[in-house]
């Protein structure tokens, strides 16, 4: 599947799979990644939404989960069928974030900004809008739990970093992030040395391991043949699943995907996907191309 910039977070907490107008919304938002939570487990046709790369699906369990999606996400969809979960309309206007609903969808009368059901282009228009304006960014650097000295954070105002719980690092780390989002769910271990340079997106998965010296670009610069721009970029996202272990000094290129329970070997250069449940290995073979 083709993978798309991604330019901002919608959450959607339900109870059903009732969720109106959700193929048109993930067809036409396919730059906006879309957390789809909820306290029970979810039914066959929204499990078979994970195969999106904009798509993630969660299972709410805790209080501070549901704070950790509020804080990361730019916008609240009220758009599923049913009962509202845990007051979430209320928490997404007190935090000052959009909540877009539909007509026949709209839990009350709590701020929210309702379109017609029969007109979901109008809320798609609405989205792109609201993610045009540039706003402050979120920086949760106080909730690394630092097991060491001599971290760098460079976490510009517009840019966001996004902690979920017991997320612990050691020493020597770089945390750079210039633009765009960094996501460490809950439970990540950054072991010494290593290094997040972000500018588009970087997001690692709950429970993921790292060993010392790896490092993470999500951009790399403009080249030809004659030249390489100092200041231009190319940018892609990268995410790294659930319950990962990456090895020291692996190296994870701009538009990465490694999916879920998967082992990275040390010293590997990872620039493409990586499916989920795999091990992957250098057998040390080097390879050398002409430069074009």
């Amino acid at each position: 599947m083709k993978k798309n910039h991604l330019v901002g977070d919608a959450l959607i907490l339900t109870v059903s799979d009732q969720i109106e107008e959700l193929d048109y919304l993930l067809e036409n938002l396919p730059n906006i990644c879309f957390y789809i939570a909820a306290p029970v487990q979810f039914s066959d046709r929204i499990r078979s939404l994970e195969t999106n790369n904009n798509v993630r699906l969660l299972t709410l369990t805790s209080e501070e989960q549901l704070n950790f999606l509020v804080s990361m996400c730019d916008i609240l969809l009220d758009i599923n069928h049913f009962q509202e979960v845990d007051s979430i309309v209320s928490k997404f206007v007190q935090a000052g974030k959009m909540v877009l609903a539909f007509d026949n969808t709209v839990h009350g009368n709590q701020g929210q900004e309702v379109f017609l059901s029969s007109a979901p282009d109008k809320l798609v228009s609405r989205v792109r809008e609201y993610l045009n304006v540039v706003r402050v960014g979120v920086n949760h650097q106080e909730k690394i739990v630092q097991d060491g000295t001599w971290n760098v954070f460079q976490i510009n105002n517009k840019a966001d970093l996004i902690v979920g719980s017991n997320v612990i690092c050691r020493n020597f780390e770089n945390f750079h992030v210039s633009s765009g989002k960094l996501i460490l769910h809950d439970g990540v271990f950054v072991n010494n040395s290593c290094s997040f340079n972000c500018m588009e997106r970087i997001e690692i998965g709950s429970g993921t391991m790292m060993g010392e010296g790896v490092r993470f670009y999500d951009h790399d610069h403009i080249y030809t043949a004659k030249k390489i721009e100092k200041w231009q970029w190319t940018t892609a996202p990268i995410r790294v699943g659930r319950d990962c272990w990456i090895g020291s000094n692996v190296t994870v290129l701009k538009g990465v995907t490694i999916g879920d329970n998967t082992i990275i070997g040390a010293g590997c250069l990872i620039r493409n996907d990586v499916p989920a449940n795999s091990v992957v290995y250098n057998d040390g073979n080097l390879v050398v191309k002409e430069r074009r």
